[in-house]
Formats: C-alpha cells, structure tokens, sequence
C-alpha cells in the first residue's frame, strides 16, 4: 500500500492539471463593461457548459487535496515541520478560491436561465475581481515549497526556485494561478519519475 501510494500522489497532480485546464475551457465570454443584455445571453447560452465546468473543477480540486497530501507526507517527513503545515494550509486555501469562483459561476448560469440581470451582473463582476481570492494561499504554498526545496533538498532547487515565482504570483493572482498549475505539473512529472526508485528503496527495507 505504500508503494501504490508513491503513485497516487503524482498521478493526483496530473489529473488536478488535466481537470482544472479542461473546465476552464467553459464558462462565459464576457466583461463587466459589457452590456446587461450580453452578459444575461451569454450566461443563458452556456448555462450546459457552465455546469461540466463546475463539475470538472470539483473532481480538480478532489485531485489537487490528494496531492497536497502527499507533498506534505513528503516535506514533513523531511524535517521541516512547518513548510509541510503551511504548505497544505496555503492548498487548502487555493481549493477553498475555487469553490467560491465555481459557485458564483453556477449562480451566474442560473441567473441567466431564469432573466436575473442583476445577479448576472454582480456573477461577472465578481468573476473577473475574485482572483484575489487565490492571493493567500498561491503566497503559503510558494513561501513553504521554496524552503523546503532550498532546506532540505527533498525538493529539486530548481522547483524550489520555481515556488518562489509562485509565492510572487500572489500580487497577480489571476497570473498567478496558472503558475502554480504550472508547478504542480511539473512537481508530479518529477515525483512521477522518481515513483519507481522510491517504491524500489521501500521493497529492499
């Protein structure tokens, strides 16, 4: 069982990445300066595309909680406590921003079935400034993945170096997210490839 968890864990990642990317392909093409009747229509017409988007990032996040767990298993056992709690407190708060950004979208996909212009509205205002939700926890992740990687090497440097792009994401969130991502991608091909020494190492004990 600890063998096929060395798996899991990275395997989780590339799922996280797969499902996140794919939902964030639906969703509503518009803008807060646009009209009231343009976004309620574009609301109303993706109203299906809208809902397998919320699906998608609800298995995303189920991936992206496993795979933190695993990091963690693996920065706390590494000797520094403390990166491995902030670290999983810093994902938790990512997933936390993208249920709140999923469910405001659904509202908004509601709204437009049912004509609520003012929801509507308040749904992509909130939509194109919600990215700041992502702030704390792109900064927690960031700040934990770097000292772990630069104190204790469990990490490549050269992610850890990464993270700390991470951490700077926090003051352009709606970059910033799609750096992490761009970590985690990376994070799970890294430990993908490491899955088979690992596993290896744990046989001969």
């Amino acid at each position: 069982m600890r063998n096929v968890s060395k798996w899991l864990g990275p395997i989780s990642g590339i799922l996280f990445v797969a499902a996140v990317l794919v939902g964030g392909g639906f969703g509503v093409d518009a803008e807060p300066s646009d009209s009231a009747t343009k976004i309620l229509a574009e609301f109303r017409n993706n109203a299906d595309d809208i809902q397998t988007a919320g699906l998608l990032t609800v298995l995303s996040i189920g991936f992206l909680l496993v795979f933190l767990g695993h990091l963690r298993t693996k920065l706390r056992d590494s000797g520094v406590g403390w990166a491995a709690d902030v670290f999983l407190a810093g994902g938790v708060a990512l997933a936390g921003a993208l249920i709140i950004l999923v469910g405001v979208q659904q509202a908004g996909g509601v709204a437009g079935q049912n004509g609520h212009v003012e929801v509507a509205q308040g749904a992509i205002d909130f939509l194109w400034e919600g990215s700041y939700l992502f702030s704390p926890g792109l900064l927690a992740v960031g700040i934990a993945a770097a000292a772990a990687s630069f104190a204790d090497r469990r990490l490549p440097v050269w992610l850890g170096v990464f993270a700390v792009v991470v951490a700077l994401g926090a003051l352009a969130p709606w970059m910033g997210i799609f750096i992490f991502i761009a970590w985690a991608l990376s994070t799970s091909i890294v430990e993908l490839i490491q899955a088979p020494q690992l596993a290896t190492t744990a046989d001969v004990r």
